[in-house]
């Protein structure tokens, strides 16, 4: 999953079960009709290297089969292989497009190799073919949401309830949250978490608390969360987003390290404290992480910014690269822009400072912040 976005296990709460495929046996010799029926006996019988080495040594005998190839899929894709899955299903649905539910089958893999457009770009491909089908509805729902099509993912969970199943619930209280419906959110979480322990569920609620600005509440949401779960993903990152809308500095940079250390590799918190640190005059420490953020994210405005800021600040040559960079990818970053009027009279470029000054000015009277909103700059958009 793709989130913070906090992962939310949505996936993993639900039973998505994968379609394997019979060989029609007219379509092949009788030594190889047995090869491929002791294929499938051994996948029924749960020998899956087993298996898979039956299928292989099949399709070397009938390369072209369509079937074989889906099934050795299915039978990949049983032992966590989803690379290879997928490979095998898009070759057989390149040989045989007509199996529609290797569709299903390959959006799975998709989803589980943390490939979510993908996914749902297989699953509207399947659901064409059959659109009552629950398991690819809430699939494709689940990697909307991680895709942040937020409007897209709450109308199909909507589509499915009344539903008993708590990924459903929970998929369209977390909509709601970056569709900024806290009010539905705590609703619909307020009939989840009635007998629920589940540190999920609390993780959304505190995400609908914190963006009515209920820090206190919001807090303990999260907190209850870590208590269920200590390991559960992103919930430093939004610690810290509780304690940096309180103006608690400091606070907020203990949680971001948190979950930096946690998850190093997750730009929100690396950026978010890189970014902080910045703020705070700690140039040394935020160069590093603002480095990493944009190593992870080398098209990222804000992640520029601050660097430009911090080599503006030391008088470095790569601060005007930076922060043009910077406003090519976010033309509204009011401070780039004045930061970058600074650079161009200093270096008697008359015209290009006037040009900048003038978007100071156009920025201001159209109420854009002088400052940047390092949560807003963190977290995704919703659409």
């Amino acid at each position: 999953m793709r989130a913070t976005r906090v992962q939310c296990s949505l996936g993993s709460r639900s039973s998505f079960k994968l379609i394997p495929l019979l060989l029609a046996g007219a379509l092949c010799a009788a030594d190889d009709r047995l090869l491929f029926e002791r294929a499938r006996a051994l996948e029924q019988a749960a020998d899956l290297p087993g298996a898979e080495a039956a299928y292989r040594a099949y399709l070397q005998q009938s390369p072209a089969s369509a079937e074989a190839l889906g099934n050795l899929g299915v039978v990949l894709a049983r032992q966590s292989k989803y690379e290879g899955a997928a490979a095998a299903y898009r070759q057989a649905l390149r040989i045989k497009p007509s199996l529609i539910a290797l569709r299903l089958n390959l959006g799975l893999a998709y989803y589980k190799m943390e490939k979510p457009e993908l996914a749902a770009g297989q699953l509207q491909l399947y659901l064409k073919r059959d659109p009552a089908n629950r398991q690819a509805r809430q699939l494709l729902a689940t990697s909307l949401l991680e895709t942040d099509r937020f409007v897209e993912a709450a109308g199909i969970f909507e589509s499915l309830l009344p539903a008993e199943e708590f990924s459903v619930r929970l998929g369209l209280a977390t909509a709601y949250v970056k569709l900024g419906r806290s009010a539905d959110a705590q609703r619909l979480l307020a009939q989840l978490l009635d007998g629920s322990e589940s540190p999920e569920a609390q993780v959304v609620l505190g995400q609908a608390l914190l963006a009515e600005n209920k820090l206190d509440e919001a807090e303990a949401a999260f907190r209850k969360a870590l208590d269920l779960n200590p390991a559960l993903a992103g919930v430093h990152f939004l610690l810290g987003a509780v304690k940096w809308k309180g103006q608690e500095i400091d606070d907020a940079i203990v949680e971001w390290r948190a979950e930096a250390a946690r998850a190093p590799a997750q730009f929100e918190a690396v950026f978010a404290l890189g970014a902080a640190l910045a703020e705070k005059g700690d140039a040394d420490e935020a160069w590093a992480w603002l480095e990493k953020a944009a190593h992870s994210r080398p098209n990222h405005g804000s992640t520029l910014y601050y660097l430009g800021k911090l080599a503006w600040k030391e008088k470095r040559p790569e601060a005007e690269e930076l922060l043009e960079r910077s406003v090519r990818l976010d033309p509204n970053n009011r401070a780039a822009h004045y930061l970058l009027t600074q650079i161009y009279r200093l270096q008697g470029r008359v015209r290009d400072a006037e040009r900048e000054l003038l978007e100071v000015k156009r920025l201001s009277e159209a109420s854009v912040r002088e400052d940047v909103d390092i949560l807003k700059r963190a977290l995704p958009r919703s659409r």
